[in-house]
């Protein structure tokens, strides 16, 4: 959707420095708009495409006019009713994030540390995102949060503003919608669309816009919290080139990025094009201290409900590497416990190249309090070496635009954006247990007499080292373009039509272990495919790996999703009123959406059989919208305590062929009593209709064993339980009030402080309800549920007939509640005495976090928890400019929760509060540095993390909780910008 453009003159590029000329603020809009400040000399200043000079043509520039987020009415001197942020390219360089999910995550109203259910986004960073969804296998490890699972949010990101969900968050590019990821988010039970951050290189932006309040009725579906319009460059004159490499002082987890940018303006005819590309090397479990060791059972992880202290759980592997080594029957030959008595168990000694002589095998006895011996745990393994903390990453990005000017009020413009986005991420291992049946997620491991030391069949339990890690590698092309001509009519009104096209292909493959295929390994044959369970790869024996890749099974996943949009909007002035003018905004909408996905899994079966799954969609929207403006009250007409006040109210409706229509209304008021005050709120409607992916969730069926209430609740088996998706699910809706002040005090000039309150309920959410709660609440639901027939004995006993099928699809139930406030503030000393000064701060507070989505159940209180947003989030920052040096610090905080219930199972208790400071300084060579070479180069240096911060504990396998905090520590990172 094309958001109004709003004439704010000139920019400038700010000071000489990047963080100095940071925008990152709540527009205010209680006065009239500020005068640009003067740009020293060390800075380009821009200049319009027409009055661009020879001189110019030296340096990067930016040109004219930008669009602003929150409304489509253009507004010259005064805000409107809804809260918007805006972040420049140099303040999101000063944040040192190398992706555009990086850098939202930098603010505090983005949540994205739910790593499953309806309030999650895909976070590739975060090492525990998806695995609940898709297991390898063997998946019986015998150590519950132990996982070999695929990482299924690898190369994929979203956001999620105030923890509603990446479903419930428009992401827009250039003000336009974007295609969806084609398979959705593995993380929910309904797969909710979502927009892949990944497919928009952070390299190609020129800032981001933010809006934190509800705005389906201006830019549609999806906005339920709020709206990301990602700025990509464009009107540029001159070329530049940046690039930025940061690194870890314990290592692991390097980042580098490049990026051209060149621009001409002659004429009538101006373009740009940017090049872009960044890559990521992966960070290993085993190159930090909280993640290294596995056993926590040491570790205290908190205080529980009833005052006991908890300790973290020993996550080590039940089994180990090189083998543990168990008789088939009876005890080994030649191998005894210590003390001389036989032992149907040994462990395999660590060291040897080659099969070791049966007397260096170490005979285990019982593991008290068991009173046989078992294998199982007889050595127990760590896996930290084949974990990726942070997976690797490669991504390239091209762009392009031109703007031709055809007459003084009419512009024509087309564009393209092209991304590839490549990802490895890998986990644990798979393992064997000493097994000779197949069964519980157990394959035979036999190894016969005549390829072991022991003269007798034997058992091996083991983590098989030499295959590897259980890998998922990723690879998203990403295709935009857009063609636009716009134009201005009479002396207020102005005009755009513009049509979009979008493509994005996902591919997904997991390389896994094929566990029914190790008997044949250990017992062939053939000795240049047979594996050796008595070697220990690590001393130097003969590599395996290619015995072993036989043995792999690749799961694929692959879609492509596409988008095409056309848009006609129109606004200015309606009439004269009172003083001033009623501003309206209209426009219509044509947007086509059609993915397709397809998934192959081979079978577990000595000869894999692939089961091949294929869905698609294909989905056309209508929609119109319109957006008043009543100046009650404005300069001509002030009085008292009203010197502005301003009537909002928009409207949008849209139809949908799959999924209905909705109507959804907005109304908000802007007030100005003082000069220095805006208080402003609005009442919004929302919806969130299904995305395509959350129609095409494979339908199944199986038994189930359930207790029927309306039967004395008795057990009753062989229950036909249905689950997939439901083809009459219908959108979710959402209200959304909110309440706001800004203040610039006359007193202190330069000084904005802004609060927002925010109260959002979600309806009707897109979930699934277990079948047991079905039953349990059967008059709820009694389209879900069927029953036999009553027989005889039934009806004497009052019963209705036995169950026989219950419906588990989705449905549309409950409710989830979410109150916040935000405190934001910037403060530009006006004194330059000491050089340049500003401050900012940026802080989100819950209030409340409720979720109403279970019948029967009580309201769940999130509160405190990991499964809802932050009690505080915040940021603070302090920039100073002074000739040609720069400097700055960040602090950020994360306030502690009570539980965390969002990640891991065994990591249910509270995680401390955490806080980490950044410093950043920099120079720019304004004469250059040799004879002129290098004029206007910036170099920046910076230390993140300064003091060294370590995430908080959470009893994983990891050791920490990824969704929230960064394994990497300290930081440090070089960068230069040079223009040319």
């Amino acid at each position: 959707m094309k958001p109004n453009r709003l004439l704010l003159g000139l920019l400038t590029t700010g000071l000489a420095f990047a963080p100095a000329s940071v925008t990152a603020q709540t527009t205010p809009a209680a006065a009239p708009a500020k005068k640009a400040e003067p740009v020293p000399t060390t800075a380009t200043a821009p200049k319009p495409a027409d009055s661009v000079d020879q001189a110019t043509l030296t340096s990067a520039v930016k040109l004219e006019s930008v669009e602003v987020l929150g409304s489509r009415i253009r507004r010259l001197d005064v805000e409107g009713p809804s809260p918007v942020s805006t972040y420049d390219r140099d303040y999101i360089r000063s944040t040192g994030a190398f992706s555009l999910a990086d850098f939202m995550n930098t603010l505090p109203q983005n949540y994205t540390g739910i790593s499953s259910g309806r309030g999650s986004a895909p976070n590739e960073l975060d090492p525990e995102f998806g695995n609940r969804t898709e297991t390898s296998t063997p998946a019986f490890n015998l150590v519950t949060g132990a996982s070999n699972a695929p990482r299924t949010s690898s190369g994929q990101s979203g956001v999620s503003l105030r923890g509603l969900g990446s479903g419930s968050t428009l992401v827009l590019v250039d003000g336009r919608r974007v295609a969806q990821s084609s398979i959705g988010n593995a993380s929910t039970d309904s797969r909710q669309g979502f927009v892949d951050l990944n497919t928009i290189p952070l390299g190609m932006v020129e800032r981001i816009e933010v809006i934190t309040d509800g705005a389906s009725a201006i830019y549609g579906a999806d906005a339920v919290a709020g709206v990301i319009n990602v700025i990509l460059k464009k009107n540029w004159v001159g070329n530049e080139l940046a690039a930025s490499y940061k690194g870890a002082f314990d290592g692991g987890g390097l980042e580098r990025s490049v990026t051209l940018t060149s621009g001409f303006s002659k004429k009538k005819l101006r373009g740009t094009v940017s090049v872009d590309y960044s890559d990521r090397a992966a960070l290993k479990g085993d190159k930090r201290p909280f993640s290294r060791q596995q056993d926590h059972s040491g570790i205290v992880e908190g205080i529980n409900a009833n005052g006991q202290t908890v300790f973290g759980t020993n996550l080590l592997l039940n089994w180990g590497y090189p083998a543990t080594v168990q008789a088939r029957t009876g005890t080994l030959n030649g191998v005894t416990q210590p003390g001389g008595t036989p032992t149907p168990v040994a462990l395999t000694p660590e060291g040897f190249a080659t099969t070791p002589p049966l007397s260096a095998f170490t005979g285990r006895g019982p593991v008290p309090p068991n009173t046989g011996v078992f294998a199982t745990q007889q050595r127990r393994g760590n896996t930290s070496q084949f974990l990726d903390l942070i997976p690797s990453a490669e991504r390239w990005g091209f762009g392009t635009n031109l703007y031709y000017a055809l007459s003084p009020k009419l512009e024509l413009s087309a564009g393209f954006n092209y991304a590839d986005i490549r990802g490895v991420a890998s986990t644990q291992p798979p393992v064997s247990t000493a097994s000779a049946t197949t069964g519980f997620g157990s394959f035979a491991s036999i190894v016969p007499a005549a390829y072991n030391p022991f003269g007798q069949d034997v058992l091996v339990g083991m983590i098989h080292y030499e295959f590897g890690g259980v890998t998922t590698s990723t690879h998203s092309k990403s295709y935009r373009a857009f063609a636009a001509v716009k134009g201005s009519l009479g002396e207020s009104w102005n005009w755009d039509f513009s049509t979009g096209w979008d493509q994005q292909y996902f591919d997904r493959r997991i390389r896994d272990f094929n566990g029914a295929a190790i008997t044949a390994a250990l017992a062939t044959t053939d000795d240049s495919r047979r594996i050796n369970p008595f070697v220990d790869a690590r001393a130097g024996a003969p590599s395996q790996a290619a015995r072993y890749e036989p043995l792999a099974r690749y799961v694929l996943n692959d879609g492509v999703s596409e988008l095409s949009t056309a848009e006609l909007t129109a606004n200015g002035d309606l009439f004269a009123f009172r003083g001033d003018n009623v501003k309206l905004a209209v426009g219509a909408s044509y947007d086509l959406n059609e993915n397709a996905n397809r998934s192959l899994t081979p079978s577990i079966a000595v000869t894999p059989i692939d089961v091949v799954t294929r869905a698609g969609g294909r989905r056309q929207s209508y929609a119109s919208f319109a957006e008043l403006s009543v100046p009650f009250f404005s300069k001509g007409n002030a009085i008292p305590l009203i010197r502005r006040f301003d009537l909002n109210l928009a409207g949008r409706f849209e139809d949908r062929d799959d999924a209905g229509t909705a109507t959804v209304p907005k109304i908000g008021f802007s007030w100005v009593p003082v000069s220095s005050l805006l208080l402003r709120a609005n009442y919004s409607e929302g919806f969130r209709a299904p995305a395509l992916t959350e129609y095409q969730v494979a339908q199944s069926s199986f038994n189930s064993t359930l207790l029927d209430p309306r039967r004395g609740n008795v057990s009753t088996t062989n229950v036909l339980t249905l689950r997939g998706s439901n083809l009459g699910i219908k959108p979710e809706t959402s209200t959304t009030e909110f309440y706001g002040a800004v203040y610039q005090p006359s007193f202190a000039k330069g000084l904005d402080l802004s609060v927002n309150y925010y109260r959002t309920m979600q309806r009707d959410v897109i979930q699934v309800i277990t079948a047991q709660t079905l039953v349990n609440n059967e008059v709820a639901f009694p389209s879900r549920i069927v029953r036999a027939a009553p027989d005889a004995a039934d009806t004497a006993a009052g019963f209705p007939g036995r169950l026989t099928s219950v419906d588990t699809t989705l449905v549309n139930f409950g409710n989830v509640v979410n109150h916040s406030i935000d405190f934001i503030g910037e403060y530009a000393v006006p004194s330059k005495r000491f050089g340049r000064w500003k401050l900012r701060f940026n802080a989100a507070h819950t209030l409340k976090t409720l979720r109403e989505t279970r019948p029967g159940l009580p309201v769940i209180d999130d509160g405190g928890d990991t499964y809802g947003t932050p009690d505080w989030r915040g940021s603070a920052a302090v920039f100073w400019s002074g000739k040609s040096w720069n400097a700055s610090v960040f602090a950020r905080y994360l306030s502690a929760f009570k539980s965390n219930l969002a990640g891991n199972a065994l990591s249910a208790l509270a995680i401390p509060s955490q806080k980490s400071f950044d410093v950043q300084t920099g120079y720019t060579f304004g004469k250059g540095i040799i004879r002129g070479y290098g004029k206007d180069l910036r170099l920046q240096a910076s230390i993140g993390n300064v003091f060294d911060e370590q995430p908080p504990f959470a009893d994983t396998v990891f050791g920490f909780n990824g969704a929230l905090h960064s394994p990497l520590g300290r930081t440090y990172q070089l960068s230069f910008i040079q223009p040319f």
